[in-house]
């Protein structure tokens, strides 16, 4: 059985002509008596009085912008050649402050826009929701005229403008206002007493309108702009019209045959929309005029679901042998349409989905005819082909067409998974929220049907671009918990375990050939790995043991070793200790054997697996720490700091009082005491030196031995100013550690002494052309000038191209080789020179690099010379004031120079 596409047609055209009369698109007013704007005022120019004088009119011209878009009939700039005749002032210039304006903008303006806005269609208990927000200030002399136009919805929830009309001196005449909609035009001639009158129109954008040309005077209008400024219901609820009952019960008589979908012929139905909408802009709440009425009508039938369509239609012009044709008729019947779906929008959500290749099919599924659009009716996001406006044939000509589509609602998830799986989570993720729970788990099977029968759509989507790693397999999982849909999740949890074949091209493999290596989806990150330990201990494991053996081959868990790692930690958390024992004694001996495999996070998510793994007396192991201890003391200073951070931070509440995790944690702090920390530069997320972080911790486990040797790294002189002890000195946060206990004034103590000894020792830098720590190991020739006593050399290499003399400069300088840096910059922390590189010509056409040192690196040792003996100050008093039972220090002489 089929729907009845030509009865649902005939009820929506009775609708439609029956209510022709509630919905306008365009209104106008005429306020005859009231002097509703007495005067207004504008930045720059003060108080400007209504009616406008011409006077005031060349005031108000001088602070407004010309405008190109005013032209005559005739399609010239008016008048005199190059003369303007169109100007537009922003609104914001006007003075929205004081009595008048308060109570014109405030109160005049918006119960303005309320009377037209019922005329509209809006019902009453809407106009609250409604924002004017003012716009600009239009200023029109005589030959100005503005040809037939959309104005583009440039802010999102605009739906309609309002133009109020001030009354000028003398009035106007001409500028008639015309608003196209469809195939109807509204026309608005306020020429008539505008010396004194004001006037209002308002119309929905999208509407096209033009203004004819000012034959005498001057016309201004303030421009509104009319924005939803909250979210208005989707659907309006049916009134209690006798008709409009009785058209709801025809169309759910007529959609009848999708109560049973699979004895259904067609897919969907879709229904053109008056309106005009952009992509942006088309949602249900959004909806005008009758189109929102239609929705509602639709929106009764309870067993069919809507969706909102924005389709480009694009007219392509005829191919090139037979658009030379002389015959236009023959042109035009040649020239080809095409149609694609640029956004979906769901009921459900009110927002974009993200269906891909959903296409209507406008040969049986198009309920009537579309609406008819005008050449001018281009598309914003396109350009046209062409600028000859006389051979309309040979135009490519684009616009976008809004349809209302309505399937039968079992049919919605089938389509969404086919047309963009990630679309298909987002409607369920929106299901969960707003229907009730069987509803809901109803959909969710369905679309775990489509999984099992589909996994490579899934999974291995060919459309572009396809879904962050593990996102569909997290989501998924989430739902099935928080649906309490075990049996659902167990299935997927078989599914992410199972080999999926991966095709090499785009299209889905035609023959054995094109099959890829298989893969498996498996645990591609850790919010995954949380989600399914959540899983398992809803589930039992024993429901879940033989998909969690297939995770624990070699190959995989060398792919995975990460989030397995943090499998594990979950497992614990849940209170699985057995079976988080029986992954990790597969993964181990896998993940201490790959460390090349390793990501720097992945040192911290398996140190955790090692350490919680200590905290139950059955699962601890000495080999596995021993394995992890190995591992660290071949790591990088920097993963191996980060590790003692990251273990502080998550697990602190249980490694001083687990014996276990207490001697590992010790074990790793003793392997990192005994590392070189001068290079250590790294800093944390919130931009803390990591070394900081790390003594904090040091302090917080108040190990002697551990903190002794920390302590003997750090203030072993360097020769050179001591970073680390620079910046442990400046924490505040190390200050308060340690000031809390008298071992910790001690340990404060013997840092001060150490520093305050090796900032004595430094001397005021002495200026030399000879930079003998410049280092430029791809060029010798460059690291010896910058060395020697020349000032300035000139490279022996020449070039033969200027392009590729700042290649090579910029290879061995650096991007900044030609601008010179600043005394304060870190550059010279790093790079211990200070030279500028002149790219020249020369003759026979080549290129050259001119070298030229300069003092800025002086002038930086200068500086920081000069920070140091600050910093020997501020430590001495901040000594005296923190630690007063000291004796008093002697103060160290500060060193004085003058730049030469």
């Amino acid at each position: 059985m089929n729907v009845d596409e030509e009865g649902l047609r005939d009820v929506l055209r009775r609708v439609e002509d029956a209510e022709k009369e509630n919905f306008e698109f365009a209104v106008g007013t005429q306020m005859v008596e009231e002097n509703i704007l007495p005067m207004f005022s504008v930045e720059g120019l003060g108080t400007i009085p209504v009616p406008v004088t011409i006077k005031d009119v060349n005031r108000l011209k001088k602070v407004s912008e010309p405008t190109l878009c005013c032209k005559s009939s005739d399609g010239l700039m008016s008048g005199n050649k190059g003369k303007k005749a169109s100007w537009q002032m922003d609104a914001g210039h006007i003075i929205r402050h004081g009595d008048i304006a308060e109570i014109f903008f405030r109160q005049t303006v918006p119960s303005l826009a309320a009377v037209g806005l019922q005329q509209l269609g809006l019902v009453e208990n809407e106009l609250p929701l409604v924002e004017v927000r003012p716009h600009s200030v239009l200023i029109i002399e005589r030959g100005g005229c503005a040809p037939r136009h959309r104005d583009a919805e440039c802010e999102p929830g605009t739906f309609g403008v309002m133009f109020l009309q001030i009354p000028v001196k003398n009035g106007y005449e001409g500028g008639i206002l015309k608003v196209n909609h469809q195939k109807e035009s509204r026309i608005f001639d306020n020429s008539q007493n505008s010396k004194r009158c004001f006037y209002t129109t308002i119309f929905f954008t999208g509407c096209e309108h033009e203004l004819t040309e000012v034959k005498q005077g001057w016309r201004m209008v303030f421009t509104f702009s009319l924005v939803w400024k909250w979210t208005r219901s989707l659907f309006v609820p049916l009134p209690a019209d006798a008709s409009l009952l009785f058209a709801a019960k025809e169309i759910e008589r007529i959609l009848s045959p999708w109560r049973l979908p699979d004895d259904a012929q067609r897919r969907c139905l879709a229904i053109p929309l008056e309106h005009n909408y952009t992509v942006a802009n088309l949602s249900f709440a959004g909806l005008k005029g009758r189109d929102r009425l239609t929705a509602s009508l639709l929106r009764s039938v309870n067993f069919v679901d809507l969706h909102l369509a924005s389709v480009r239609h694009r007219m392509k012009p005829p191919t090139s042998t037979i658009s030379n044709t002389d015959n236009p008729l023959l042109q035009r019947v040649l020239k080809k349409e095409e149609y694609r779906t640029e956004c979906w929008v769901s009921s459900h959500t009110d927002a974009p989905l993200a269906y891909q290749g959903l296409e209507i099919d406008f040969d049986s599924e198009v309920v009537y005819p579309l609406f008819s659009r005008l050449q001018t009716n281009w598309d914003d996001t396109e350009s046209r082909n062409s600028t000859n406006h006389e051979e309309e044939s040979s135009l490519d000509c684009i616009y976008c067409q809004a349809f209302l589509v309505v399937w039968p609602k079992t049919s919605t998830i089938d389509l969404a998974c086919r047309s963009g799986f990630m679309g298909a989570l987002d409607l369920l993720e929106c299901l969960a929220r707003t229907l009730p729970a069987e509803e809901v788990l109803f959909v969710l099977g369905r679309t775990m049907t489509f999984c099992c029968a589909n996994p490579q759509l899934v999974w291995c989507p060919s459309r572009k671009p396809s879904s962050p790693a593990g996102q569909v397999t997290y989501r998924l999982l989430q739902l099935c918990i928080d649906l309490d849909a075990i049996d659902q999740g167990l299935i997927l949890l078989n599914l992410i375990t199972d080999d999926l074949q991966t095709v090499r091209s785009k299209m889905l493999a035609k023959d054995q050939h094109d099959i890829a290596t298989a893969e498996i989806e498996g645990l591609q990150t850790n919010e995954i790995a949380v989600t399914l330990a959540k899983l398992i201990a809803l589930a039992g494991w024993d429901s879940c043991e033989e998909a969690i053996r297939r995770f624990l081959t070699p190959v995989r868990m060398a792919k995975q070793m990460e989030p397995l790692t943090v499998f594990v930690t979950s497992l614990i958390s849940h209170g699985l200790h057995a079976n988080a024992v029986y992954v990790a004694n597969h993964l181990c001996p896998v993940l201490f054997a790959s460390p090349l495999c390793w990501k720097s996070s992945t040192y911290n998510t398996a140190a955790e697996m090692v350490f919680r793994l200590e905290e139950w007396s059955e699962s601890s192991n000495l080999l596995r720490v021993e394995g992890y201890l190995e591992l660290a003391r071949a790591i990088e200073s920097t993963h191996l700091c980060q590790v003692i951070i990251y273990v502080h931070k998550k697990l602190s509440q249980f490694v001083k009082n687990i014996p276990g995790m207490k001697h590992f944690y010790q074990a790793l702090s003793q392997i990192l005491v005994e590392r070189d920390f001068f290079s250590l530069r790294s800093v944390s997320e919130k931009g803390e030196p990591i070394v900081v972080n790390v003594f904090k911790c040091l302090l917080w486990l108040n190990d002697s031995a551990v903190l002794k040797a920390f302590l003997r790294q750090i203030t072993m002189p360097t020769g050179r100013n001591n970073y680390c002890l620079q910046v442990v000195l400046a924490s505040s946060a190390i200050w308060k550690v340690c000031l809390a206990s008298e071992d910790g004034k001690n340990v404060l103590q013997m840092l001060i002494d150490s520093r305050l000894r090796e900032l004595s020792l430094l001397k005021p830098p002495v200026f030399s052309w000879q930079q003998m720590e410049a280092e430029i190991p791809n060029c010798p020739e460059v690291e010896y000038f910058l060395r020697s006593h020349q000032l300035s050399t000139t490279f022996s290499r020449r070039f033969p191209t200027v392009n590729e003399a700042r290649l090579w400069a910029n290879e061995i300088f650096g991007f900044g080789f030609e601008v010179l840096a600043s005394p304060d910059s870190q550059f010279f922390v790093n790079h211990r020179y200070s030279a500028t590189v002149h790219v020249k010509k020369i003759a026979g056409g080549f290129a050259v690099c001119e070298i030229t040192k300069n003092r800025r690196l002086f002038e930086y040792d200068v500086r920081q010379f000069e920070l140091r003996q600050e910093e020997i100050a501020e430590l001495i008093e901040r000594r005296q004031m923190e630690i007063p039972h000291e004796p008093t220090a002697r103060p160290q002489k500060r060193v004085k120079f003058h730049l030469s």
